[in-house]
């Protein structure tokens, strides 16, 4: 019997945004991202009520089907979060988003992903994932979220 090898990558990026760091941080959110982000529509699972804090679960809709997020870092003081995504079948992400100041109305968002494969068809999926390709997001990331800010 063969055992399954779980492949990962780890892409990380750091994106420069025309608002102030409280501005910005609240747009990592998932209330936030409905903002910016083309067809983002969280459903809130657990607990009821929340909005943004540790131990938030809630689910999307994504291209290939559900997928699962948990808040499991939190800390809006430092203007830092981690969650983690998981799409059964296909592989659990790991999504930190740390931003700081760089000026009075800049702000320094780092997002970095971490992929874990849970399936062949995970580990294929991650296969076509590269650094350039995540760059290439970033910028686009980068241009959703200036123009909502300048709006």
């Amino acid at each position: 019997m063969n055992e399954f090898v779980s492949r990962s990558i780890r892409l990380v990026g750091a994106i420069e945004l025309k608002g102030t760091i409280e501005a910005v941080f609240r747009l990592f959110s998932p209330q936030g991202e409905k903002q910016w982000v083309p067809g983002w529509d969280p459903e809130f699972i657990h607990p009821p009520g929340a909005d943004w804090k540790k131990g938030l679960i809630f689910r999307t809709r994504e291209e290939k089907g559900d997928a699962v997020w948990i808040v499991t870092q939190f800390d809006p003081a430092r203007h830092d979060v981690e969650y983690h995504r998981v799409e059964p079948e296909l592989y659990v992400a790991r999504i930190r988003v740390q931003c700081t100041r760089a000026a009075e109305s800049i702000t320094k968002a780092s997002i970095n992903y971490e992929f874990v494969g849970l399936s062949q068809y995970g580990n294929s999926e991650i296969a076509k994932m590269t650094q350039k390709s995540y760059d290439q997001k970033m910028k686009h990331w980068t241009s959703w979220i200036n123009d909502y800010l300048e709006a």
